[in-house]
């Protein structure tokens, strides 16, 4: 199937403004607006330059309401995190006396730095050990609810934190593969939303909170598939105002009528900002966060929290917590980091299961790289290569994945720096990526295969893998149309279905009016073609929308009548 040609999506429709004097703006390609706007990160998912309504149109449906699709909230640990103190070895079997010896300031301290309560036990012998800071995160691990991936990282690690981030992003395996001009996650919802600029959903399909120029959610052509809020602050204006900017006050001046109108079509941009702050006023958090952090972790998971409960309808969330790059003066700082992640993590689990909405999201750390095994001079340490990712959920198998840094490896012992990928036993983070989209996020091997650019294999992360059939778009496809090869004023609307289900396909106005029923069967698994007449159903010249409901999902596209 060519995915150039699926079209789907669930809700709005570009709104032209009608005024001449807009369309010059209108013409402006997206990141030049954004940066002549002073809106770097903010928009950055806005229709290619081209302004949409924020509300649907009277009588158009509104999207089917969010199911129980599985959640995944990506923690994005930025500037390099030093593993080796998050996960250390606790028992001499699994190097503690070399750790004490590589790091005699900053390694962590038995009695003082942590204690029985955060050793890592519950999966064969109590080996590793977090530090005290961790302590929030216990529970989820006493309950089979967290996973530690050991030494996660790739071949050949690039040591620059921006070139890092982006192999991370994107799978690729250099800065020279093809795959480092889009991202995972970007290209996993570009199956999803195949016709994401010409016909948006309603509603984000993939939310940040903290600017950054990482591609994990670019799709390929450039195409930005998420909303980003620079800080919880911005948020928080969208969410009490609806608006980011005020349009008043400019006066009545050329130059102040210019700046009232890029706020406004800012504003008005914000194709989201209805589903968003709605879905944020429906819910509210049950529990503390923490309060006062430098990272402010807490706020962003807090935002998530509500937006999830409010049954936002997105699927991809990434929050981010910076201050990682501890090249001196490590041990304070990095706990400090450490304890707020922990302390952040339990309130959002906490929070959502005080409202029975946990069973579906799982949340998964990264960073870049990991840092030097041996501490250096200034009591920090400098740019390494592998560090442990962590996974927490109800849906989360549990105990430690892959094998955790051999510290009596001779070729670490020789060159006493780095745990270099090629010479341990590491675990490559496109096989977790591979996992998480196959297992957790329910995309086909098919599809798994696309979005990383290659087969990896499997981590066993989740505990009830979704099941192969359930596959991308939510089980229907919508095709696309053409004119009818044997009389070309008529339309053939093609759509397949990957398992079967009562299909109806409608043609409507703009407006959202019902104008024919072309096809209303339950249909087996596979592909179709519907034929339009418009000269039948009596349709003029126009510009009209199909519409398929099928599997509990609804698909929508112009087309013309000549």
């Amino acid at each position: 199937m060519n995915k150039d040609n699926i079209h789907q999506t669930a809700g709005m429709f570009r709104d032209d403004l009608g005024k001449e004097h807009n369309q010059e703006h209108i013409l402006w390609n997206r990141r030049q607006f954004l940066m002549t706007g002073g809106l770097a990160g903010l928009g950055t998912v806005l229709l290619g330059g081209m302004p949409v309504s924020s509300l649907l149109s009277a009588g158009m449906p509104n999207p089917i309401a969010p199911g129980d699709e599985n959640i995944l909230v990506l923690i994005k640990m930025f500037g390099g995190n030093d593993g080796l103190n998050m996960v250390f070895p606790h028992a001499d079997t699994a190097g503690r006396t070399e750790y004490l010896s590589m790091r005699p300031t900053i390694a962590h301290q038995f009695g003082t730095d942590y204690n029985d309560q955060t050793v890592l036990g519950g999966f064969g012998t109590p080996s590793h050990a977090v530090p005290g800071v961790m302590s929030p995160l216990m529970p989820l691990w006493n309950e089979g609810k967290m996973a530690v991936l050991h030494n996660v990282g790739y071949p050949n690690q690039n040591y620059s934190h921006f070139a890092s981030i982006d192999i991370w992003s994107s799978a690729a395996g250099d800065l020279h593969d093809k795959r480092i001009n889009s991202g995972i996650m970007g290209r996993f919802l570009d199956q999803d939303f195949p016709a994401f600029s010409e016909t948006p959903p309603s509603v984000p399909p993939a939310l940040r909170i903290g600017y950054s120029t990482d591609l994990i959610f670019t799709a390929p052509g450039n195409q930005q598939m998420e909303l980003v809020f620079n800080d919880p602050n911005e948020f928080f204006r969208l969410a009490q105002y609806g608006k980011l900017y005020p349009t008043e006050g400019f006066g009545e001046c050329p130059q102040g009528e210019e700046r009232a109108f890029l706020r406004q079509l800012t504003n008005n941009s914000l194709r989201y900002s209805t589903a968003v702050t709605t879905a944020y006023g429906k819910a509210s958090n049950k529990v503390s966060y923490p309060r006062n952090t430098a990272s402010r972790l807490a706020d962003q998971l807090a935002i998530v929290s509500r937006l999830i409960k409010g049954r936002l309808g997105t699927r991809l969330f990434l929050v981010n917590i910076d201050g990682f790059d501890t090249h001196s003066n490590q041990k304070a700082a990095h706990q400090r980091l450490l304890g707020d992640l922990a302390a952040s993590i339990k309130a959002f689990y906490d929070d959502l299961k005080a409202d029975g909405s946990q069973n579906n999201v799982s949340v998964l750390t990264y960073s870049e790289f990991g840092r030097t095994i041996k501490e250096n001079g200034s009591a920090g340490t400098d740019h390494g290569n592998l560090s442990p990712m962590m996974m927490f959920g109800d849906g989360v198998k549990g105990g430690f994945k892959g094998d955790p840094i051999n510290l009596s490896d001779t070729v670490l012992k020789g060159n006493g720096t780095v745990v270099y990928y090629e010479t341990q036993k590491s675990l490559d983070f496109r096989r977790v990526f591979s996992s998480v989209m196959k297992d957790w996020m329910c995309l086909d091997s098919e599809l798994v295969e696309y979005t990383m650019g290659g087969v990896y294999e499997p981590v066993d992360l989740i505990s009830n893998p979704c099941s192969e059939n359930k596959g991308s778009n939510y089980n229907t496809i919508l095709l696309g149309h053409n004119p009818n090869d044997a009389n070309p004023r008529n339309l053939d609307i093609k759509f397949a279905t990957q398992s079967a289900s009562q299909v109806r396909i409608y043609v409507k106005s703009l407006s959202g009016n019902t104008l024919a029923v072309l096809f209303d069967k339950y249909a087996a698994k596979g592909s179709y073609t519907v034929s339009f007449d418009p000269v039948k159903w009596k349709i003029p010249p126009g510009e009209y929308i199909y519409q398929i409901n099928a599997s509990g999902k609804t698909f929508l596209r112009r087309f013309n009548v000549v």
